[in-house]
């Protein structure tokens, strides 16, 4: 799941477009776009995803 960092939207990575705004890494930079509010950020990392994930474990004990 991703979280819009401007309208807080949660949405799963397939329901995410990709860039396409005409920049001119649009094909490969790795923004993801919200389908909401159409924001676009950075998708998160797995790395951060499996950190995120163990804090919240750790916090919820």
């Amino acid at each position: 799941m991703l979280d819009c960092g401007l309208c807080g939207f949660s949405f799963a990575r397939d329901e995410a477009s990709s860039c396409h705004r005409g920049c001119p890494m649009a094909r490969g930079c790795g923004l993801v776009s919200c389908p909401s509010c159409g924001y676009e950020f950075p998708a998160e990392s797995k790395l951060v995803a499996l950190v995120t994930k163990l804090g919240k474990k750790l916090v919820n004990r």
